[in-house]
């Protein structure tokens, strides 16, 4: 592992990110060792219960990297917390900072009805899939108060510190681990899980001075993925005190976000994806027609989704330099004087209680090396190309990449030029010979040369409709290489294809009235379908209908949608109508059908005979 130097720590503590989090936070980032000091280790095999293998307070370097029999689907896991009981919960959520947190908007009042009905077959989920138990966040919440109360010198804020340079940048990577992720008690989130691993990249690069400067900021996030994950140093929406970028940590998540507000992250139900797309393919259908809007590029996740609230306000603790509590600092790589944390490269377990989870979300995560399954995570092996930086030289040395991709262009014209070239003098004989034959009445051989001519030139129109767009592409290239010298990089978004963006004002508008009908309307539907099914069964199925309207009527008020809901309805009673008129005409249709196809077969085999 590349060692870190003196030059790389101030390089780490020149760029330290602030981190603001929401009033009620309970879990700040912490010294993983101080959590190993407490842990217990376990190992949970197929058919049988958990057994802890070395119990609290003995777990030391050896012991927790100690190579191990492997059994077949094991798993090993720390733990530090344990549930509390029912009157301890009520007892700390009475007095502990949770009061000062209150929720905005319900994340309910700003989806429409489908999401908000599936949300109750998730919370259900949790019943059947496994989940953390009930008291733990609070149990880790008040382990973690006397830890760091024990501390002594320990006590505080920490980061864990990478250094990697890679394709010509400097990744600064902090990572910011926590006892617990009480996402889902606390804050009405996705889930609970013992522990959290989140990160911050500054990537940095030597400017024409050769002089160290800030480039990029990335951060970890629930969904986003590559270019998304990361913003061009300049952006204006960033917050930077001095070379300090200033990030907004979701309230019991700890997602990391550029700005502050609050962001409606999805969870993807299982197994929807098809349904999705099929959906999808009707509405872009019907736009086709001209009977509907024209629909963007498809989402990287196209199953259907359930929203979430993830509260980034910044309006509680802020750590980081300047601030009433700063970093203390463990670095992941060996130094001259020190050697990196052994777990970094030889523990791959659990961080917290294995929970049992089928969809994982309520399991504790690994460490920032390894992923579930054992291998080394993207961002830990290609920080760079983590958030899609390989692609995006450093500032320095973009006009040298521009200059050595306009001499590819050059070349590659020039190669096609002489393709065109030896083409065009080709398709010449070749018409050339057709002529001839034509003159000689040799039909047969003339009609093959004049299908070579046709092919040949398709192929000259692609190959110099190619030619031509490398010719733009030049052009563009050069103004682009103007506006570098002149010191103008461009937008500083363009990179962007579905950023992560904090709810608008009108989403956090909606009223009180929208609120309430929100919360009832499920518990309501599923009355009412109760009430059609036991007492009025002979108009079940048009009372449902009736139903369904009025939901949909008073939804498309709510959330002023009306114009989508037509357009819905019309999809779908076009979609209704051709199933009818297919499965009414089936048998005219497949008989016209077989006529097409015999008629085509004559044609082409008569034509083949007299030709």
């Amino acid at each position: 592992m590349q060692e870190v130097t003196d030059n790389d720590l101030a390089l780490l503590r020149r760029f330290e990110p602030v981190l603001c989090f929401n009033r009620g936070e309970q879990f700040y980032p912490m010294s993983a060792d101080l959590y190993l000091a407490q842990a217990s280790l376990w190992v949970y095999c197929p058919d049988t219960d958990p057994e802890i293998l070395v119990p609290p307070g003995k777990l030391d370097d050896v012991a927790l990297t100690e190579r191990r029999d492997e059994t077949p689907g094991a798993v090993y896991y720390l733990r530090v917390a344990n549930a509390a009981s029912l009157t301890e919960v009520r007892a700390f959520r009475r007095n502990s900072t949770l009061r000062e947190f209150h929720t905005g908007p319900g994340r309910l009042v700003r989806v429409g009805l489908l999401p908000r009905f599936l949300d109750m077959f998730f919370s259900l989920s949790l019943l059947l899939r496994g989940n953390t138990p009930g008291g733990l966040a609070v149990g880790a919440a008040q382990r973690y108060q006397a830890i760091e109360q024990a501390a002594g010198s320990h006590r505080g804020t920490w980061y864990h510190g990478r250094v990697v340079r890679q394709h010509g940048y400097i990744a600064l990577q902090y990572y910011f681990f926590y006892a617990f992720n009480d996402w889902r008690s606390s804050f009405h989130g996705v889930n609970d899980h013992e522990s959290d691993w989140e990160m911050v990249t500054v990537y940095a690069a030597e400017d024409a001075s050769g002089q160290i400067q800030p480039c990029w900021l990335a951060c970890s996030a629930h969904l986003g993925e590559g270019d998304d994950l990361r913003r061009r140093w300049d952006d204006p929406g960033l917050e930077r005190l001095g070379e300090h970028p200033i990030v907004y940590v979701g309230a019991g998540s700890h997602a990391n976000y550029f700005f502050r507000g609050e962001y409606m992250p999805a969870v993807e139900i299982p197994f929807t994806q098809p349904l999705a797309r099929a959906w999808r393919e009707v509405r872009r259908l019907w736009a086709r027609i001209g009977q509907g809007d024209s629909l963007g590029p498809p989402k990287t996740q196209e199953g259907i989704h359930i929203p979430f609230v993830d509260y980034a306000r910044g309006d509680g603790l802020r750590v980081g330099p300047g601030q009433p509590w700063t970093w203390q600092v463990c670095l992941l790589q060996p130094t001259a004087e020190s050697p990196e944390p052994p777990w970094v490269d030889n523990y791959r377990g659990l961080w917290g209680l294995r929970s049992g989870d089928l969809l994982g979300g309520e399991d504790a995560p690994t460490g920032p090396r390894f992923d579930r399954s054992g291998g080394e995570r993207k961002r830990w092996y290609d920080p760079v190309g983590w958030s899609g930086l390989d692609k995006t030289p450093p500032p320095a040395a973009a006009m040298a990449t521009l200059a050595q991709q306009q001499q590819r262009l050059r070349e590659q014209r020039d190669e096609l030029s002489r393709t065109i070239d030896e083409a065009t003098a080709q398709m010449m004989g070749f018409e050339m010979e057709v002529a001839a034959q034509r003159s000689t009445f040799s039909r047969a051989e003339a009609d093959k040369a004049q299908r070579q001519l046709e092919k040949l030139d398709k192929e000259l129109t692609q190959l110099k409709a190619e030619r031509a767009a490398i010719d733009v592409a030049q052009e563009q290239c050069a103004t682009y290489a103007e506006r570098l010298a002149s010191g103008d990089p461009g937008d500083p978004r363009a990179h962007l294809h579905a950023p992560d963006l904090p709810a608008s004002a009108a989403d956090l508008r909606l009223g009180r009235l929208a609120a309430i009908w929100s919360a009832v309307s499920v518990g309501v539907l599923l009355l009412s379908l109760a009430v059609l099914a036991q007492f009025f069964p002979g108009i079940l199925i048009p009372g449902v209908a009736a139903l369904l309207g009025v939901y949909a009527f008073i939804e498309a008020l709510f959330h002023r949608t009306l114009d989508g809901l037509i357009r819905g309805v019309a999809v779908a009673l076009a979609v209704v109508a051709t199933l009818v008129i297919v499965i009414q005409f089936a048998l005219p249709l497949l008989l016209a059908l077989v006529v097409l196809v015999g008629i085509f077969i004559l044609v082409e085999n008569v034509r083949e005979l007299i030709t």
